[in-house]
């Protein structure tokens, strides 16, 4: 089996499908911790492939990233709202690797 096929399967034994993207990010501990950068490197619902600046991360902690959107479409009374991501998931040129 070629590396591609393992890959392939790989992922198709776990429970959500992961969507590749560079996305910058942050994760903290708590509210008064400094967060740390981080790049998401793929997505599912379960879970993500982060990259971290240091050797040494919390086992607990919390992911978030920004996302600039605008509304696509909502539903007749207009608490459920479609938005689109107004930028691509890619990383700025910050000088990530």
């Amino acid at each position: 089996m070629g590396r591609f096929q393992t890959v392939l399967a790989v992922r198709e034994r776990r429970k959500s499908h992961r969507y590749d993207v560079l996305v910058n990010a942050s994760i903290a501990v708590d509210s008064a911790a400094m967060p740390q950068r981080c790049v998401i490197h793929d997505i599912s619902q379960t879970g993500a492939l982060i990259e971290i600046d240091t050797d040494e991360a919390p086992e607990n902690f919390t992911l978030t990233f920004t996302r600039e959107c605008r509304i696509v479409r909502r539903n007749v009374r207009g608490k459920k709202i479609g938005v689109e991501f107004l930028l691509p998931w890619s990383v700025s040129s910050e000088g990530n690797d």
